[in-house]
């Protein structure tokens, strides 16, 4: 207890008309504005128009709460959301999925990407791909009842949803791929330091903490926030590790990293290369962290039992994958690159 950190601050920053405003409400607008403004610098870099940018901002903004949002009651708390759809509107409640914010925000700059060029959804291959991930969903479903956990709470429509989602979302980054993928490079080197903050919000919700620590950074934080809110002793946790403060800090490394490749390199010039990088760093950050943090919902912990890592790790694979083939591609082009150079010097 002595080399421990008591966390006692209160999450409510101020308080209007009976409907408190959190210190986590602020740090996502900040993410966003902080988003924003290295991406137009980036923008304004390229020379590229500056109305380009202010669609961009208005479908990220949108695709990223909305994907948050869903992500947080579709792949954590299906069957509460479920029986209380209105609760899928209350944000305010806090629950937000940074994976379903991740997907969101892809989508949106696919839909970005087909405003400014002027090309049509591929509906076939859109439905085709869907279909795909419906059918391979439902399979998961019924391989995980049956194999590895026979008293599964999560719907079969939740894994078949979390297939289209994701087919859905490979097949639209497809279509609009150069374009999608180079506004992409720009915009996780903002998206990093906006995750940063995030967390913070997360340590100021006394949320998403990891599991006890005897190191003298473990930190001690409230269990009953409305009761102690309201005149009750609070009651600490046991010092645990704040893994709020271990991935904002990795997020703030990686912002780091992805400012040095866009400015300072030719990376930018290899599409794909700088969100290759960050994906693997992000998600592969997240997927080992997962490992000391509380998991979220009951069933995770069945998860873990059965086969060693709980949905935020299951849901990290895609993005660690995807990552992976895109440094591949970028480089694989740029080796294309110089050997077209070399022909040519011949």
């Amino acid at each position: 207890m002595i080399l421990s950190i008591t966390w006692d601050v209160d999450p409510e920053l101020f308080n209007i008309f009976g409907r408190e405003i959190r210190w986590y409400g602020l740090l996502w607008a900040i993410a966003l504005l902080s988003t924003a403004s290295i991406v137009k610098k980036m923008y304004k870099n390229e020379n590229l128009p500056e109305a380009w940018f202010e669609k961009l901002f208005l479908w990220v903004a949108i695709g990223l709460i909305i994907g948050a949002r869903l992500g947080h009651c579709l792949f954590y708390e299906p069957v509460y959301y479920l029986t209380h759809p209105l609760k899928l509107l209350a944000i305010w409640e806090g629950g937000l999925a940074s994976h379903g914010g991740a997907i969101g925000m892809t989508i949106a700059v696919c839909l970005y990407s087909l405003s400014i060029t002027k090309k049509k959804l591929n509906w076939k291959s859109l439905l085709t791909f869907s279909g795909i991930g419906l059918i391979l969903g439902i399979v998961i479903y019924f391989l995980y009842k049956n194999f590895i956990d026979t008293e599964i709470t999560i719907g079969l429509w939740t894994f078949g949803l979390m297939g289209v989602l994701v087919a859905g979302c490979i097949s639209m980054v497809y279509t609009t791929r150069e374009m999608t993928i180079k506004v992409l490079d720009k915009l996780v080197v903002g998206v990093a330091l906006g995750a940063m903050f995030i967390r913070l919000g997360n340590l100021f919700n006394h949320e998403i903490y990891g599991g006890p620590t005897d190191m003298p950074w473990g930190f001690r934080f409230i269990l009953n926030i409305p009761e102690w809110k309201a005149g009750a002793e609070p009651i600490f946790t046991t010092p645990s590790h704040p893994t709020q403060l271990y991935e904002a800090l990795t997020y703030f490394i990686i912002f780091l990293v992805g400012m040095f490749l866009y400015w300072k390199t030719n990376a930018k010039q290899k599409t794909g290369l700088i969100l290759g990088i960050s994906l693997i760093a992000i998600f592969l950050s997240r997927f080992l962290i997962e490992f000391i943090k509380y998991v979220q919902e009951d069933f995770e912990i069945r998860m873990r039992e059965t086969i060693g890592i709980d949905m935020g790790q299951l849901l990290s694979l895609p993005f660690i994958i995807w990552g992976i083939f895109l440094i591949w591609n970028a480089l694989k082009k740029k080796d294309n690159l110089s050997k077209i150079k070399e022909q040519n010097n011949k």
